[in-house]
């Protein structure tokens, strides 16, 4: 497993470390460009790659359930410790760090890793249910009600934002790809699954880019609690609840390791969206994506197959 972990986080820290010590100067355009060129192209082809080498189980229907009751969970004691807080921007800010997770640009770069090809499409789906039900569901909620300023909020945007999620699309075409049996073209498949390992550096660039934005440590004691929230407390939660449920293996551990991703870049343009407070999130970034290289090892120990 050392062996198997050292392959993993090499290439993890060294493109964190290149994006946050030599590309920290850049324009802001070039990590806004990268953001999108990933979110509309980048990630969307990793889904694909990643349902053409899963295979269809029909547990699947418990993901976006795990999901839910995960956030829930971690929601429900992060307002329990947040009781205290003085202002309600700063308690949508500590909400949001503890809830939300990178599982997509992180969570599709790391999980693959550690599991076997059969669970990859539970990997897909935590990431699309937890985009969108925390994202754009219970993130949103907590954002605009926490905000500073009363924000309208219309549904309707934010339908239209999940229906065209392009990540959403490409699992739709992967699952119809699969159940209908239909192989894509050699050199196209091959193409596309080389395609992840241009992705993987990109999203990891992008996370250390971003963490150049941290200017103060003032909100350490409010960060620490919501990273042991969303590092030890969510994925403990999904494994034990899955257990119950009689789900273990391979599955088991990919809802693990996709619930104890670091904190996400999202809850940052959450935050900015509502006028809420960026500290507690920016930090909460920061240490989990130094504290997931401790956890994972954890998660491998107790819900490896």
């Amino acid at each position: 497993m050392i062996a198997q972990l050292a392959e993993i986080y090499l290439p993890l820290v060294l493109w964190v470390c290149v994006g946050l010590v030599f590309l920290r100067s850049v324009p802001d355009f070039i990590p806004k460009l990268i953001g999108r060129s990933l979110y509309w192209i980048g990630v969307p082809l990793q889904v694909l790659a990643f349902m053409q080498k899963s295979e269809i189980n029909i547990n699947l229907w418990v993901v976006p359930l795990i999901v839910i009751l995960s956030l829930a969970g971690g929601a429900t004691v992060a307002w329990f410790l947040s009781r205290d807080f003085t202002q309600s921007a700063e308690r949508g800010d500590f909400l949001l760090a503890a809830i939300l997770g990178n599982t997509g640009f992180v969570g599709l770069a790391i999980t693959p890793n550690l599991i076997a090809n059969s669970a990859l499409s539970w990997v897909v789906l935590f990431s699309l249910a937890h985009n969108i039900i925390g994202s754009y569901g219970i993130g949103v909620a907590i954002a605009s009600y926490y905000g500073e300023h009363s924000i309208k909020v219309n549904w309707t945007t934010h339908l239209k934002s999940v229906i065209t999620t392009p990540s959403l699309w490409a699992f739709g075409l992967g699952l119809y790809l699969q159940i209908n049996h239909i192989e894509l073209n050699q050199t196209l498949g091959i193409y596309l699954q080389e395609s992840i390992t241009v992705v993987v550096p990109l999203a990891l660039l992008l996370v250390g880019i971003r963490l150049k934005s941290i200017n103060s440590w003032e909100s350490l004691r409010h960060a620490i609690p919501a990273t042991a929230i969303k590092l030890i407390l969510l994925p403990l939660s999904v494994g034990v609840i899955m257990g119950m449920m009689g789900i273990s293996g391979s599955e088991r551990l990919s809802m693990v390791l996709q619930a104890g991703m670091p904190t996400a870049l999202a809850g940052v343009i959450l935050a900015e969206e509502y006028n809420l407070r960026r500290d507690t999130i920016i930090l909460s970034i920061a240490l989990s994506s130094i504290g997931v290289l401790l956890t994972i090892p954890l998660w491998l120990w107790l819900f490896q197959p």
